[in-house]
């Protein structure tokens, strides 16, 4: 396994996994003989996410399935020449995309999940608005690759539309997270008082999220 090593100042050692590749960052004064050590005492965390990260990037690379709402899909190609996409049970069917065109096939999957994304978070935020003091302001959508959701100082939020993938708790746990930003601009104890009441199981969400969501980008 390969080991690169980082030296910046810093007063802890960091290990940070990449590519199948092992970072170590460490003061310019650590020796190698403790850098020896860390390693040896972290060797079964680094071998799992070496080969969770290896799962991850498989998973990722296979378009041939998706989940809506937690559930999976098969993906269907059919002929044609109009590119669309629709619902058939727990088939999606693809019309106007040859076998092959990975990109062709990006495309119309991450347009059809916008356009479930655009209906049901719009309807999720309608149940969960009642419950807020402060209204939110305009809804839309977010492309981020690192955020799942924000809400600026206006009231305005914005929700990532690959949460469309995730199971509905998922979703109504981000939105009740930027609803709380209305009352505190921060991640504050009150800030989580208000996100619990509005969504009381949110530590179980928001865990599944750091163990789940990079799935969320198999498309887009």
């Amino acid at each position: 396994m390969e080991v690169h090593l980082v030296r910046r100042m810093r007063k802890s050692i960091g290990i940070r996994i990449a590519d199948g590749r092992v970072e170590l960052i460490a003061h310019p004064r650590v020796t190698q003989a403790r850098l020896h050590e860390v390693l040896q005492a972290r060797r079964d965390w680094i071998a799992r996410h070496v080969v969770m990260q290896r799962e991850q990037k498989q998973q990722l690379a296979d378009q041939t399935g998706l989940t809506y709402l937690g559930r999976p899909l098969s993906i269907q190609l059919l002929g044609g020449v109009r590119r669309t996409a629709r619902l058939d049970g727990e088939v999606l069917q693809v019309a106007g995309i040859q076998p092959g065109d990975e990109a062709g096939l990006q495309a119309v999957v991450s347009a059809w999940l916008k356009r479930q994304a655009q209906l049901l978070f719009a309807q999720r935020m309608a149940l969960l608005q009642p419950q807020c003091p402060r209204p939110p302001g305009k809804l839309s959508l977010s492309a981020a690759r690192t955020r799942w959701g924000s809400c600026t100082a206006r009231g305005d939020i914005r929700l990532n539309w690959r949460l469309v993938q995730a199971p509905l708790v998922i979703i109504d746990y981000v939105l009740a997270h930027e609803l709380a930003h209305l009352q505190h601009m921060n991640h504050s104890a009150a800030f989580w008082m208000e996100t619990a009441r509005l969504f009381p199981d949110w530590k179980n969400a928001r865990h599944w999220l750091k163990q789940q969501g990079s799935s969320l980008f198999r498309f887009g």
